[in-house]
């Protein structure tokens, strides 16, 4: 059996499929897939199509009896409300945690992720991240976040206009102001999905931006309006969803990202250390602010030579 879910699979499938299947693929992605668990008589009605087709469409999917599609259906609906709490019982009797297992679990979902990332996906998002005519907002839930942030500091080094939307000082909603058509939104969002992300990401999408959305296997409500989806799994050995395949991921956006802008790339970080160098803690700016700030001068016209 595949080891994509079953929106994964649709998703893979959906230039592949006639029209009356389409409708199917739709009236499954617009009830969060929750539509699979009806009688293939009710699906049908609710597609407005015939019982044949909603058969025809399941067995694309690689199920040969409906009521095997039900259950995985059934199955991927219940881990994605998955919580630590919901989790811990499952792993409190587990034998105590060793570095070969973690490395088994983390090496797999790594694997995993790469398996169900196509070059042509990473490609488009890649060619989105370095056309530097748009500008890039970036943006993540409340663990998600930190995905987000590494992925910034990086990008924010190789290319101009480049945003991170932060919590605190000001509302989420506040920092759509400067979101247009000319805008690219990556957004992170993983199972027990945040309203206020899904809420950011349409009104983005509603202006006009571009949308980039990174999530796990069961995938958040985002990917129904997003441009462009990367999964990455969470396969964890303890009760909380791993981030580690999610980091990886990023770490080959960054090292293709910087392969393509190059020459672009490197100027910016250049003018980057340039305008570090004044700030980095030395000697000679700690006792001599004038030697420091020749050195500086010498540096800059290195980097211009």
């Amino acid at each position: 059996m595949s080891t994509l879910t079953v929106a994964e699979r649709l998703r893979a499938l959906s230039s592949h499929l006639a029209s009356a299947e389409q409708k199917v693929a739709r009236a499954l992605f617009s009830s969060r897939m929750i539509a699979g668990l009806e009688t293939v008589a009710s699906l049908a009605a609710r597609a407005k199509v015939s019982g044949p087709t909603v058969i025809r469409l399941t067995a694309k999917l690689g199920f040969p009896k409906y009521e095997e599609f039900q259950r995985e259906v059934r199955r991927e609906l219940e881990a994605q409300r998955q919580s630590p709490l919901s989790m811990y019982p499952a792993n409190r009797n587990r034998p105590g945690g060793t570095l070969g297992k973690h490395a088994e679990v983390f090496t797999s979902g790594i694997r995993d992720t790469f398996d169900r990332l196509s070059t042509g996906d990473l490609s488009n998002v890649v060619g989105s991240i370095c056309d530097t005519r748009r500008t890039l907002f970036l943006a993540g839930g409340r663990v998600s976040q930190l995905a987000a942030q590494m992925l910034f500091v990086h990008l924010f080094q190789m290319r101009p206009a480049v945003r991170m939307i932060q919590t605190g000082l000001q509302p989420r909603g506040d920092q759509l102001l400067e979101v247009n058509r000319s805008s690219t939104l990556i957004m992170f969002d993983f199972r027990r999905y945040q309203a206020d992300s899904v809420n950011f990401s349409k009104a983005a999408k509603e202006q006009g931006a571009e949308l980039i959305l990174v999530t796990d296997p069961w995938q958040s409500p985002i990917a129904d309006f997003a441009d462009h989806v990367l999964v990455a799994d969470v396969s964890s050995p303890s009760a909380y969803d791993s981030l580690v395949p999610t980091f990886a991921l990023i770490e080959a956006i960054i090292t293709e990202v910087l392969a393509r802008l190059d020459k672009k790339a490197i100027a910016q970080i250049e003018k980057l250390e340039g305008l570090r160098a004044g700030f980095e803690w030395n000697e000679a700016s700690a006792d001599n602010p004038r030697k420091a700030q020749r050195a500086r001068d010498g540096k800059s016209k290195r980097s211009r030579g």
